[in-house]
């Protein structure tokens, strides 16, 4: 298992509502799927996202444990970037 840290950006930043139901599953205590080690909302520049740290087999399965729990309440996401460490550590393994 590898760790993955990538940004979902989103269409809209969440309501307060949401981002607590959200806080409160890939939390501590959460029903995250194994493997989410966290999910931070925030807004950039004006461009709201979710800051994921994800431990798995690979980037895809990454993405695959916290996208439902994202589209679950609605949230759309537009694209996913990662920071220039983590994409060389994807293409160094």
């Amino acid at each position: 298992m590898r760790k993955y840290d990538f940004d979902l950006i989103l269409a809209d930043a969440p309501s307060d509502r949401v981002a607590d139901r959200l806080y409160g599953y890939f939390g501590l205590g959460g029903a995250a799927p194994d493997g989410v080690q966290s999910v931070v909302l925030g807004v950039r520049g004006g461009t709201p996202y979710a800051a994921c740290t994800v431990q798995a087999d690979t980037f895809d399965a990454a993405l695959l444990t916290v996208f439902p729990g994202i589209q679950a309440e609605g949230l759309l996401v537009e694209r996913v970037e990662v920071d220039r460490n983590s994409l060389k550590a994807m293409i160094a393994a």
